[in-house]
């Protein structure tokens, strides 16, 4: 089932600036991380069960997960996935050691699941690769194992989660090496960085997941807020971002 779309020029498009406090008033609030970490999560692995064509059974994913939040919303789509029947590798950009607590928790869980991050016995290839290695506020070039797993990426399918890795939402611009998407999901309202020309490209189709940001925290910051979420809490968005979006 195809997702309902939804005018990008009829949201509020936001500064990487704007999304920290939204992050911050929401957990304030007491939507503390792991929940909206599940939220992310659930909402990612339903997209990439859309772009596999609705069922996961057999199917060959890789995730591809950092040692933050967005690492951790990616860890819970692969335990999802997995629950659904896919064969899921997840490929970390860093030692398990690193990550940070909450996606410690997630990465235990995955065991579970049978997802270890072991390399696949047999030879093949990924059918998808979800991006969950840097989030909303990376900055510069990607390196180190992160740059390997990018560069490992070109040529396949790929799902991002809130920003592919390399492009810099700050400033709207690509920073190589970059991961080129199919799909973009981002998360309670879009970016402006998404809204650049770069983005546009390298980003691919555009998606809004719901991760159940309280309205009071939207007024807090004197942001309007007509909420797409109407149909449901994912929607394609479609059609130029705001005049007023320029990628910066």
């Amino acid at each position: 089932m195809a997702f309902p779309e939804h005018p990008a020029a009829e949201l509020p498009w936001i500064t990487v600036e704007q999304m920290r406090e939204v992050d911050r008033i929401a957990i304030e609030s007491g939507l503390d991380l792991p929940r909206m970490m599940e939220n992310a999560g659930a909402n990612l692995a339903a997209v990439a069960r859309e772009l596999l064509g609705g069922d996961v059974g057999g199917r060959r994913v890789a995730v591809l997960a950092g040692a933050g939040g967005n690492g951790g919303g990616g860890m819970v789509a692969a335990r999802r996935l997995a629950a659904g029947g896919a064969e899921v590798e997840l490929r970390l950009g860093v030692d398990p050691a690193e990550l940070t607590p909450v996606p410690a928790q997630q990465y235990a869980l995955l065991g579970e699941f049978g997802v270890t991050g072991a390399a696949p016995e047999d030879d093949a290839e990924p059918e998808l690769l979800i991006d969950a290695l840097l989030g909303y506020s990376q900055r510069g070039a990607a390196r180190g194992r992160i740059a390997e797993l990018v560069e490992a990426a070109a040529g396949y399918r790929v799902l991002a989660l809130d920003t592919p890795t390399g492009l810099e939402l700050q400033s709207g611009e690509i920073r190589a090496p970059a991961i080129r998407a199919e799909a973009t999901l981002t998360l309670a309202l879009p970016k402006r960085g998404l809204g650049s020309a770069a983005a546009r490209v390298g980003g691919g189709d555009l998606y809004l997941a719901d991760i159940s940001i309280p309205p009071t925290t939207y007024q807090e910051l004197g942001i309007s807020h007509p909420t797409p979420f109407g149909p449901g809490p994912i929607v394609r968005l479609t059609g130029p971002p705001p005049a007023s979006v320029d990628g910066s």
